[in-house]
Order: structure tokens, then C-alpha cells, then sequence
């Protein structure tokens, strides 16, 4: 039977602390601070801590660390006047790790070697002033042979006991110096053990804290706290789960939280604010699976303010779908981000910043419409359009295009191209000369007509006949538009 089976059980439980040993020695700590006679909230103001950790710690509901016990003790010496015993203490030791053990075998495995590590220290000073005895001793023995061989005659029978004491330490003398090397080998093997352990596990689990329980019983304490109507607890615990635990068990958590109606969305939210970037875009799938549903908007806009210019291009590759050549997530997440700036110029910037090293053309529709909707000062978001194609993303520049053709009325097209400086025109209309839809090139045309902007129409078509791009146009379509077009021929030729 796993530890975790072992350890489910109904609320009251859960409540004495789920894991057997965590709850043993929850226990011993709540009596030893009893004899301090204060109440909780004073003694976590005391130590710095939260009061529900010292609640949870007290309760046998989470594992307390090392420091924390070590502090209580150091508290309860003060208080009492007396040291504890020492077996107490190595018992109350021996207590923790063995909790440890059942919660956490990684981390029990590299705190029972930090011991050891430590021990093997302790062996190798011990040797250290043995040897530095025994020379004591020896220089001491040597010269009292020196003294006894003036007169070898009156102590000859001495002298060979002597000579056989000094053998004896000669020998013992080595001995400590093969165990002092013996030591130092141990201490050395020992460390980089520790230091294996602890890569390997900062690698497997880089947030984690060593107090986490089992993902089973994590969820079982949800369930109390929540009977319990403790919910700030419950919403504190699933933030801390959100940055802490494996990604795996993020996403198993996520679709428990989701079946139970437990405010998924928070959660989601706080794994895309609160985790490394590249465990977010990671975690997307997750979230994509969803469909449309808050969770997954409330993790796009979560993702969206983390966004800037100098990792919009981390997050556009990461959300790309390369197996279906699909931008949508992409295209979702950066059209909330543009929505933040309060500029067509940091718009641009952004877009520009994420689409660098992206030569292919894009798909990002949401982005362009977004751009296309514009601002109470530009209605069509031309200016966006033109920083785009300035930019050299005539890609991008053709989607904002297309999005804008087909809004807002004729007039006030024509107004927000006039608001363009020369150059600013000269570039919007390049991209409509050049646009492979020939279709949005005749609407955007046929609307400079409708809205009587002769000025504005002569000087786009002037650019087509230069390109030899104006038989491309659609006259069929549009009667106001073939008028139009033969009027500035005959102009011309006038």
C-alpha cells in the first residue's frame, strides 16, 4: 500500500494530520509549545512567520522544516530556564526526518547525508586533535628516552619498556593518521553527493518546497479546508502549488479543480503570472484544451501582461502550433497584449518585437483586427499599418489593411488618411498597390470614390499605373468607381 493510500481518510483525518508521522510529531511540537503559555498569533509575530503556518506546523497538518523546530526548542530553553535533554532533542530530530521520509524520500535522502556529511566532519576533528595529542606525546616520550639512555645501564630494564611504549605510539600514530585520510575521503565522497542530489532534484522539481505532501492528499486538504469554509487558506495553498509543484501535477490539479467548480481560472491565472516564462508557454496546451471558457481567458490575459518587447518573440514561437501551422493561440494571447499599450507606436514596437526572426508570413488575424479598431485619434489604425510597413512587415501591414477596409464610414476613411503626414501616405498606399487580394485593393479604391476624395484617389491610382498595377482593379464592381477611374483618365490626358 503507497504512502498516500495509506494516508486518505475522511475530514477529521485529514484534520489530525492525514500522514500518520506528520501528524506524530505535529503532536510533540504543539506540546512543547504549550509550555510557552502564548497564544499562536503572538509567537508567528514572534518568529516571522504566517499564523496558519505556525496553525498548520502545530496541527500535524504540514511538515515543519528543521529551523522552525530548532527555533521552538531554542524558545521553550529561554522560557523554562533549562536546556532540554539531549536525547529530547536528537529524538525530536529523528522524529522530523523520519516524517520526512514518508512525505518527501528525495529530500529525507539529502538531509539523512547532510547529517552523515556533518558526523563524517565532527570523526575528522576528532582525528585531527588525537594526532595533535599523540605528537604531544611522542615529542614527550622522546625526550624522556633521551633522558634514560644517559644512564643505560642503571635503567636498562626501563628502557625497553619505554622503547616498546614508544612503538606502541609510533603505531597508533599512523592508525589516526589512516583514519584522519579515511575521514577526509568520506567527507569528500559524501559532499559530492549532496551536491549531486541537490542539482539533480533543483533540475527535477526547480520551486518545490521539501514540506509539499502528495498530490492526493494535497487535494483531500482542499476538500477539508473548503468544508471547513476556510477558503484564504485554500486559495493561499493553490498559489503556492501554482509556482511550486511539477508541471505534471499543475495540470492534473487544473482539470480537478475544473471538474469540481472550484475556480479553475485563478488557478490558471496564477501559474501564467507566477511561474519561469518557459513553464507557461509549456503549460498552454493544457489551457488551449479547455476551449472557450474563463479559465482559459483568464490565463490569456494573465500571459498577455507578462508580455514586452524583448520576450514577445519567446512567447510567439512558444504558442505556435508547429504540427497544424496554427497561430490562433498566438494570435489570442497577443491581440490582449496589444489591447494594454496606450500607443500605436508601442503597438508597433510590440508586434515588430514579436514577430522578429519570422520571416514566413503570420496569421495573427485577432492581432491585425485589433490594430484595425484603432484609437479615438485614428479610427483605422492606419498609423499602425504604416509603422508596420516601415518596419519592413508589409505581411503584417496587408492583415491590418484588410481589417480596416471593410469599417467605418467612407468620410471618415478619407479624414484619417488625410491626418497622415506625405510620407505616411506614400507608404499606405504602397501596400495597397502591392496587396496580392486585389479584391481589398478595389474596396479600399472604390471607397476613396464613394467618399469624393478625388485629391486622395488620383494620387493611389497615379501609384498603380506607375507600378502597373491598376488593371488589377475590379471597374465591374463598382459603377461609382469606373466613373471615377475614366474621370482621371480624361483628366490626364487633358
Amino acid at each position: 500500500m503507497t504512502e498516500v493510500a495509506r494516508t486518505q481518510g475522511n475530514s477529521s483525518e485529514i484534520e489530525r494530520g492525514g500522514v500518520a508521522e506528520v501528524a506524530a510529531l505535529g503532536t510533540v511540537l504543539k506540546g512543547l509549545f504549550n509550555r510557552l503559555d502564548i497564544p499562536q498569533a503572538q509567537y508567528a509575530h514572534r518568529v516571522h512567520l504566517d499564523k496558519s503556518a505556525v496553525s498548520r506546523y502545530l496541527a500535524g497538518r504540514r511538515l515543519a522544516p528543521q529551523d522552525f523546530i530548532d527555533r521552538l526548542v531554542r524558545e521553550v530553553e529561554e522560557h523554562v530556564g533549562a536546556p532540554l535533554q539531549s536525547e529530547a532533542k536528537e529524538a525530536l530530530r529523528s522524529q522530523r526526518l523520519e516524517a520526512l521520509r514518508v512525505c518527501n524520500p528525495d529530500e529525507f535522502r539529502l538531509e539523512s547525508l547532510r547529517d552523515e556529511l556533518a558526523r563524517s566532519r565532527r570523526d575528522t576533528e576528532r582525528a585531527h586533535r588525537n594526532i595533535e595529542a599523540l605528537h604531544a606525546l611522542l615529542e614527550k616520550k622522546e625526550s624522556e628516552v633521551r633522558h634514560v639512555s644517559d644512564d643505560l645501564t642503571r635503567l636498562r630494564l626501563d628502557w625497553g619498556a619505554e622503547r616498546t611504549a614508544l612503538d606502541r605510539l609510533r603505531q597508533d600514530l599512523q592508525d589516526a593518521e589512516r583514519l584522519r585520510a579515511e575521514a577526509e575521503r568520506q567527507s569528500r565522497e559524501l559532499r559530492d553527493q549532496v551536491l549531486r542530489l541537490e542539482e539533480e532534484l533543483s533540475r527535477r522539481r526547480p520551486a518545490a518546497a521539501p514540506d509539499d505532501v502528495p498530490l492526493e492528499l494535497f487535494k483531500s486538504q482542499l476538500m477539508w479546508m473548503w468544508d471547513e469554509d476556510d477558503l484564504p487558506e485554500a486559495a493561499r495553498d493553490l498559489t503556492e502549488a501554482a509556482w511550486s509543484r511539477p508541471l505534471a501535477e499543475v495540470a492534473e490539479l487544473l482539470r480537478w479543480l475544473t471538474e469540481h467548480g472550484a475556480a479553475p481560472e485563478t488557478f490558471a491565472a496564477d501559474v501564467a503570472r507566477l511561474r519561469p516564462l518557459d513553464d507557461v508557454l509549456a503549460f498552454a496546451p493544457e489551457v488551449v484544451r479547455m476551449g472557450r471558457t474563463r479559465t482559459r481567458e483568464s490565463w490569456t490575459a494573465a500571459v498577455a501582461a507578462r508580455i514586452t518587447e524583448r520576450n514577445a518573440a519567446l512567447v510567439l514561437q512558444g504558442l505556435r502550433d508547429v504540427e497544424i501551422r496554427s497561430d490562433s493561440e498566438a494570435d489570442r494571447v497577443l491581440s490582449v497584449a496589444v489591447g494594454r499599450v496606450r500607443s500605436d507606436a508601442a503597438a508597433v514596437a510590440l508586434v515588430t518585437a514579436a514577430l522578429g526572426g519570422t520571416a514566413a508570413p503570420v496569421r495573427l488575424a485577432r492581432v491585425a483586427e485589433k490594430l484595425a479598431n484603432g484609437s479615438r485619434l485614428d479610427r483605422f489604425g492606419l498609423r499602425a499599418l504604416v509603422g508596420l510597413a516601415k518596419a519592413g512587415r508589409h505581411d503584417m501591414a496587408a492583415l491590418v489593411l484588410t481589417a480596416a477596409v471593410g469599417s467605418g464610414p467612407d468620410l471618415r476613411l478619407g479624414r484619417s488618411i488625410r491626418e497622415l503626414d506625405d510620407a505616411g501616405i506614400d507608404t499606405l498606399f504602397d501596400v495597397v498597390t502591392w496587396l496580392d487580394d486585389t479584391g481589398v485593393m478595389t474596396t479600399f479604391t472604390m471607397r476613396l470614390a464613394r467618399a469624393d476624395e478625388t485629391a486622395l484617389l488620383g494620387r493611389l491610382l497615379t501609384v498603380m499605373v506607375g507600378h502597373g498595377r491598376l488593371e488589377l482593379l475590379d471597374l465591374e464592381s463598382s459603377e461609382v468607381l469606373a466613373s471615377a477611374v475614366r474621370d482621371w483618365r480624361r483628366s490626364r490626358h487633358q
